[in-house]
């Protein structure tokens, strides 16, 4: 047999490469060594290999990340627990050094280095960790058998009672088993009961000791085949009195948790929720939750198994009975949870064994003993295993592809040389979802999209799939990015990360493309491609169906509307037109028509009209056109859905919201004056059930204007207008021009002083504007002002009421 002892592992990490040489020259034949040049090459080597590295030599300035910063990370993910750091630097001021110790740094070591110091204090802080690492482990094995042998003398005490009971030995593992899963279900429903996981594990223990009264019960009474007598059964009642009793007067123990729980379980288990049950005739919430459960279980594995008096009920029997008062009162909420579980239950308990038992308390052990749940170093390996192997198999199916990994904890972005090359990134990046600048052409809006679908993603369905546009190897291309996501293997899966891969998908769109357009080209026939130009169609019942056939196959949904009554159409295979059983705007989930009506705007305009629909998450492109089938007016409206591969890129979004900002600007400002419009007031405003304050005003003599001097100088001078207005109004306030020369002003959250000074200063300042080459016009206003709060239409109508008074003399302010 072999003495050979494997090599503690060291990480040397310092960006100068003669210092690394020296360290690993003065190390290498006792330890094995790896090597990086910055902080987060560090800390990617940790996240890979920290239950195989026994120290960490550290320097404190190096590129990306100082060592000051490497150890902040490992403190925040433990990592600092289990392997030790020692400094490596040329700084000696106590200042450097105070704070490494601060940090969790072990050692302190100052260059010029000295091998034998070095090699003595690596060797000594070593073993220091080594023993510590024993120790820890002494001290959980011995926890674990003091936990393994309680389960065990409490199995045993039970199987005793089961064994004199008659009753087979799975009796307890299915009370045990059904607690559990009752009150793992019931904390998902309610935190009224702050049940922790420590709590549940507790409880299914104490479960195993809901009969121990029965021990005292004579033979006779306890394994009667027939039923009991009046006589006997009160003898039988008595065995919870005597269990709780027999806890009661133990010697010891009596503030452990696991007595007190016992107790409230042998105690009350036969009690009911209506007061119906024994000994004590509890009721509702009097009846601690432990005894509720265990009594619900023990009712259930009673019914469903065999006993000396009786056959088993079938699962579906036994639940029916239960749920129908049959076996007494209990909890909704808990009939709720064993209603809501009946599937589970029957699989559990046909799967459930004693192997299977043990193991899932000795998860339960492990986790209690860790401090906040935190990993040691076996269970950290498995998990890193587990996650080895997702990668494998997922990368076995990729060929010479962009491949990278992120792992949630810490937040660490990975990849191969050839795709930090071709990504122009680094190998390694942290944090990337906050570290923007390092993620180079993973534009926000490529993150912000992958982001969302991740977060969509479960256990059962962990595949991701996003198409975007991104540079890679130096040239702009539309790729693919397909992502698996990873999880722990855990009763409840938590999510640790990602593997995905990126590939050029652009031949492939390019062919989507010309088939879209070779289709588009094929639906507009000779004779209509004039018409298509022009904006609108006159057509047969033969041309509709020939049409709507070739439309199909380039958009989502083809569909024909009229506006003037909101219904739409659809064409059947003889060109006939039928109408749909609900109303146009149906499609878009609105219960009235669109505010934005594109087919109303096709029939009064006889043209060609674009617009975007959003509904949900998604946003459909809709073109409508004015046809004539046969002399009948309708819109021809066909819809396309934007997907990723339509959405193009990083930059596509943006410009789809430009575009949408460009169609709202025509939609609603005034072209004249550059401020709201009336439609704005209309679809804006005029539904705001509270405004402060609200101001119309109206142009002296303004047509005075137009008349002498032509509509050209008018909208000059409603310019220059408008300018003084908006400069003596909030940003936040809204101007609209009403109509005309008419204006309407609307103020949130403004002081009635203020207000009245704002439209006094309006006043003021065009009463004083002078047009230079029109120097011989004046100008004035008069101006109605309402203050309330109220809501808008009568805020409105007041100061219009206002204005007609302030008219009477112009140039004059009346407010109330």
């Amino acid at each position: 047999m072999s003495n050979h002892r494997a090599k503690y592992k060291i990480l040397i990490a310092d960006d100068t490469e003669m210092n690394r040489e020296l360290l690993a020259e003065m190390l290498e034949d006792e330890f094995d060594i790896i090597e990086v040049e910055n902080g987060a090459q560090v800390i990617s080597v940790l996240q890979e290999h920290v239950a195989e590295l026994s120290l960490v030599l550290l320097d404190i300035v190096m590129p990306e990340m100082d060592g000051f910063e490497v150890l902040a990370y490992m403190n925040r993910y433990h990592w600092i627990d289990d392997v030790p750091v020692i400094m490596i630097s040329s700084e000696t001021s106590p200042s450097y050094i105070d704070r490494a110790y601060e940090f969790g740094a072990t050692d302190y070591i100052s260059r010029p280095f000295d091998a034998a110091v070095v090699h003595r204090r690596v060797s000594n802080t070593i073993m220091l960790y080594a023993k510590q690492r024993k120790l820890t482990d002494m001290v959980a094995e011995q926890i674990h058998e003091k936990e393994k042998s309680n389960n065990l003398m409490v199995t045993i005490l039970s199987h005793i009672v089961e064994f004199r009971n008659g009753e087979s030995g799975l009796h307890v593992l299915h009370i045990s088993t059904l607690t559990e899963l009752l009150l793992k279900h019931l904390v998902q429903k309610t935190d009224r009961y702050h049940l922790k996981k420590s709590d549940i594990a507790l409880i299914g223990t104490a479960s195993a000791l809901h009969d121990i009264g029965k021990i005292s019960i004579p033979d006779e009474i306890l394994n009667k085949p027939g039923r009991l007598t009046a006589e006997e059964f009160e003898v039988m009642k008595g065995h919870s009195v005597i269990g709780a009793s027999m806890l009661a007067e133990l010697p010891f123990y009596q503030k452990e948790p696991l007595v007190k729980t016992a107790y409230e379980i042998c105690r009350w288990h036969h009690e009911r929720y209506d007061g119906g049950g024994y000994p004590d005739h509890l009721k509702g919430e009097e009846i601690p939750i432990s005894a509720q459960i265990v009594a619900l279980a023990d009712v259930y594995d009673a019914l469903t198994s065999e006993r000396c008096y009786k056959k088993a009920f079938s699962h579906d029997v036994a639940l029916q009975m239960i749920l129908d008062g049959q076996c007494g009162a209990f909890s909704p909420l808990l009939l709720e949870c064993l209603s809501e579980l009946g599937e589970v239950i029957r699989k559990e308990l046909q799967n459930n064994s004693l192997s299977q038992r043990t193991k899932e308390e000795m998860q339960t052990m492990t986790k209690e003993l860790l401090q906040q749940e935190e990993l040691v170093a076996s269970e950290r390996v498995l998990r890193l295993l587990e996650c080895e192997r997702t990668k494998f198999q997922f990368l076995a199916n990729a060929c010479e592809e962009i491949v990278f990994t992120y792992m949630n904890t810490p937040p660490i972005l990975s990849m191969t040389e050839f795709s930090a090359r071709q990504l122009g990134l680094a190998e390694t990046v942290i944090d990337p979802l906050k570290n923007v600048p390092e993620r180079g052409e993973l534009h926000e809006e490529i993150v912000d999209r992958l982001l969302t679908r991740v977060k969509r993603a479960t256990p059962k369905d962990p595949m991701v799939q996003l198409d975007c546009k991104m540079m890679i190897g130096g040239s702009l291309k539309l790729c693919r990015c397909v992502c698996q996501t990873m999880w722990t293997e855990t009763e409840e899966p938590e999510y640790m990360g990602l593997i995905g891969r990126i590939f050029d998908i652009h031949e492939e769109y390019e062919r989507v493309q010309e088939g879209r357009e070779a289709a588009v080209s094929y639906a507009m026939t000779a004779s209509l491609s004039k018409e298509y130009e022009r904006g609108y169609f006159t057509l047969n019942k033969a041309e509709v169906k020939e049409l709507v056939r070739n439309l199909s196959f380039v958009f989502d949904m083809v569909r024909f509307v009229d506006a003037e009554i909101n219904e739409q159409y659809v064409v059947d295979d003889n060109g006939e037109l039928h109408k749909e059983p609900y109303q146009c705007y149906a499609l878009w989930k609105k219960v009235k028509h669109c505010e934005d009506c594109i087919s109303a705007k096709v029939f009064a305009r006889k043209n060609k009209v674009t617009k975007f629909e959003f509904v949900g998450e998604d946003i459909y492109h809709v073109i409508a056109m004015y046809v004539e089938i046969e002399g009948k007016p309708f819109s021809l409206e066909m819809v396309s859905k934007l997907t990723d591969e339509t959405l193009i890129s990083a930059y596509g979004k943006k410009d789809l919201v430009e575009s949408i900002s460009s169609h709202n600007k025509k939609l609603y400002i005034d072209p004249v004056t550059g401020i709201y419009n009336r439609r704005y007031y209309e679809d804006q405003l005029k539904g705001l059930a509270c405004v402060d304050a609200v101001a119309m005003l109206d142009v002296d003599h303004f047509k005075l204007i137009n008349d002498s001097h032509g509509h050209q100088v008018g909208d000059i001078a409603l310019r220059l207008i408008t300018k003084t207005i908006l400069s003596c109004v909030r940003s936040s306030d809204a101007t609209v021009r009403f109509g005309g020369d008419e204006f309407i002003v609307a103020f949130r959250s403004i002081p009635r002083e203020i207000f009245e000074a704002k439209l006094e200063l309006i006043r003021e300042r065009v009463s004083k504007l002078v047009m230079e080459e029109y120097s011989e016009l004046g100008f004035s206003v008069s101006i109605g002002g309402a203050y309330g709060p109220a809501e808008m239409p009568t805020m409105v109508e007041r100061a219009d009421a206002l204005l007609y008074e302030a008219k009477t003399v112009r140039d004059s302010v009346r407010i109330g």
